[in-house]
């Protein structure tokens, strides 16, 4: 029996009491229930080296560094992505403003004292 500490960005430590002749798919199995990371989706890190599903626990992790999970993006409880808020449709049949009155968009442009000018000199 090994006692093996994990460390996960975003979510507090833990330790585990692991056997020796485990395989590294069965301790995915048994930290998803700390950190409730799906096993598919996780990495294993221990002495900066990726532990694979087919390895055994004995042959590689001794204790004496935490072993560090990462997880993917496939992951439902990592925050961003998805789509985006829907916005609400206009008239089509309006002409798009041009800004507020008062915006960047009504002044008047030093070069050619249009509206709408940002004084931008191009050199081509």
């Amino acid at each position: 029996v090994v006692h093996v500490s994990f460390k996960v960005p975003g979510i507090t430590d833990f330790q585990l009491e692991l056997e020796n002749d485990m395989a590294i798919h069965d301790v995915k199995k048994l930290a998803t229930e700390q950190c409730d990371i799906e096993p598919e989706h996780m990495r294993l890190i221990y002495h900066d080296r990726v532990l694979k599903d087919s390895d055994v626990l004995g042959d590689d992790i001794d204790g004496s560094e935490a072993v560090r999970i990462m997880f993917t993006a496939g992951h439902t409880a990592l925050v961003g992505g998805g789509k985006p808020a829907p916005t609400q449709q206009g008239n089509p049949f309006t002409q798009p403003v041009r800004g507020i009155p008062g915006s960047k968009g009504d002044r008047t442009s030093r070069m050619s004292k249009r509206r709408g000018g940002m004084g931008l000199i191009r050199k081509y």
